[in-house]
């Protein structure tokens, strides 16, 4: 028997939870507590005692995103904390694997332990690369630059060396391995995905390590295609910016393995297509160019509740007036509409730069999503708490805006530090209100929007499967699934045809066991079901079709014409 390769064999580790899933969940968690909650790591990791800041502040809270930090060795509370961390994950997950009868086995308890050892290690491992991105994201500005290298500055020779190299040996071997499938378009493609990494990294060194690309300086006020492509380069000097290009190299290199692999499908390519092309123009392009005339950057692919600051004051009074009707009519009026009809995939699976992400660079991990009973219990409650949770800080900002003499919106805001009374809004406005609706907003931001969306969402890719946030705690998908619901789509089941070979449950990236309606001969709509497709794409006898419910099948009467028949027979 032939041995599997090396890109088999890490591919295999890499989305059957192996060390090197863990080793990535560790490094996207890392990356997204830095980027999104740059000060709150910092605050977090000198409490532990696992960094510690140059210049200790008089409070905690005053330490900010742009604090130097410093690494130590970890405090004994570090070390209980990381292993409590552990224990906790360690209780659950017995808890999860006891038997019917309650009682805890051998086998359940050296799993658990396992378990526990695992997570203890993720905490630790993420701590610190949470303190390396925290550390590189929010660098002291340095003649007027923030992460592109400084005139005269530039990465060391040594650090180019280590890491051009081996990203230049992975792009030469991932090339010749996908050049040797080129007789075939779908494998050929599927295979170009490595090369094509290793070849945005090195485009990512280039451009954030040298001055390699950097376009020539002009005069101010200078207009000109060089004063363009300079003020596109100045674009991405920001963390925000690398995060942009990032998401969107994921992506398209993601999106043109799902193409390869998917390409007998005609619905899969298409779909592909279309959310890289969302999030190459709506998700990326247009918020980038936004911010070169000095407009507020702006995502047209985001809607309330998912964009939840789409609807607070003070981002209403900024925006243009295009993007604030947009904002309105589209959440409004254009996504239940479009519910109705096509039920959730039409943006889930078709917009949603989170599920373009999932579908795309998340495709391999798609199997691991649990479908157990309990993960369904969970999930029926965490989405529409989180969807209630929305609608209630939304309306508790709104309201406190306008809560004053002058009766005029003015937004609040509070930044996480410093006193809670310190609000950006006329003082005169009642105290008690506002700061609830301070309070409520900025822990909404941490908790929903960075921790859940970002960190869980995509940081336990390698763990739990790709749509741990659209299927327990996106607010969008909780509205959408309650239209959908009540809609005209489904997914049809043919009568009597249905195998029990499993593959449709386990393509299914929200968990739904879909066998178990195929064997029943069901036609179901499932408030959780984003529309993928990939079910019935899995489905060797095409037992499974998507569609919108205008009529019923005259095989869906069959059951009644027989007993109609029967009756008369009698």
């Amino acid at each position: 028997m032939r041995r599997p390769s090396f890109f088999a064999r890490l591919a295999h580790d890499l989305t059957h939870r192996g060390p090197s899933a863990w080793a990535l969940a560790s490094v996207l968690l890392g990356f997204y507590f830095g980027l999104y909650l740059t000060a709150e790591t910092k605050q977090l990791l000198t409490l532990l005692g696992v960094a510690a800041p140059d210049h200790a502040p008089a409070h905690l809270l005053e330490l900010g995103a742009d604090a130097p930090m410093h690494l130590r060795l970890p405090s004994p509370f570090a070390l209980v904390a990381v292993l409590a961390v552990g224990a906790l994950a360690g209780a659950i997950r017995a808890l999860v694997d006891r038997d019917d009868e309650g009682a805890f086995t051998d086998a359940v308890r050296a799993t658990a332990l396992r378990f526990a050892a695992k997570v203890s290690a993720l905490t630790a491992a993420t701590l610190y690369t949470a303190h390396l991105f925290a550390r590189v994201l929010e660098p002291a500005a340095h003649d007027g630059r923030h992460l592109l290298p400084s005139p005269g500055a530039r990465w060391s020779t040594p650090a180019l060396v280590l890491t051009l190299v081996p990203l230049a040996l992975a792009l030469v071997t991932a090339a010749s391995h996908a050049w040797k499938r080129r007789a075939h378009r779908g494998p050929f493609l599927e295979a170009l995905a490595l090369p094509l990494t290793a070849l945005a990294a090195m485009a990512l060194v280039l451009l954030y390590g040298t001055h390699v690309v950097e376009p020539a300086a002009v005069p101010e006020g200078t207009r000109s295609l060089a004063a363009f492509a300079r003020r596109l380069y100045l674009a991405f000097d920001s963390k925000w910016g690398l995060y942009g290009l990032l998401y969107t190299v994921a992506v398209l290199v993601g999106g043109v393995r799902v193409i390869g692999r998917y390409l007998h499908d005609r619905y899969q390519v298409v779909r592909t297509l279309v959310v890289m092309g969302v999030q190459v123009s709506f998700g990326f392009s247009v918020p980038v160019l936004l911010g070169l005339f000095r407009q507020p950057e702006y995502y047209l692919s985001y809607l309330w509740p998912l964009k939840i600051d789409a609807f607070y004051p003070d981002n209403i009074l900024r925006d243009p007036t295009p993007f604030v009707l947009w904002s309105f009519v589209g959440s409004l009026v254009i996504a239940p509409l479009l519910g109705v009809f096509f039920g959730k995939r039409w943006y889930c699976s078709w917009v949603c730069g989170c599920g373009g992400l999932a579908n795309t660079a998340g495709d391999p991990f798609r199997h691991l999503a649990s479908k157990s009973e309990r993960a369904w219990r969970f999930e029926r409650v965490s989405i529409y708490t989180v969807l209630a949770l929305a609608i209630v800080t939304t309306a508790l900002v709104m309201l406190a805006s306008w809560i004053g003499a002058q009766s005029a919106p003015t937004g609040i805001w509070w930044p996480g530090h410093g006193a809670v009374n310190e609000y950006h809004f006329d003082p005169v406005r009642s105290a008690a209100v506002v700061s609830w609706a301070a309070r409520l907003r900025y822990w909404y931001g941490v908790a929903v929007v960075s921790v859940l969306s970002g960190a869980i969402g995509v940081g336990l890719y390698p763990l739990g499967g790709t749509r741990q946030w659209c299927r327990n705690f996106c607010p969008m998908a909780a509205m959408l699934g309650l239209v959908q619901k009540f809609g005209r789509y489904r997914i049809r089941v043919k009568a009597d045809m249905c195998i029990s070979c499993g593959l449709c449950s386990s393509s299914c990236e929200m968990g739904i066991d879909v066998r178990a309606y195929a064997q029943a001969n069901e036609s179901f709509t499932r408030a959780a079901c984003v529309g993928c497709g990939l079910c019935a794409e899995a489905c060797p006898r095409g037992v499974l079709k998507l569609e919108q419910r205008t009529h019923h099948d005259p095989q869906e009467r069959r059951p009644q014409l027989v007993q109609i028949r029967l009756r008369r027979d009698a």
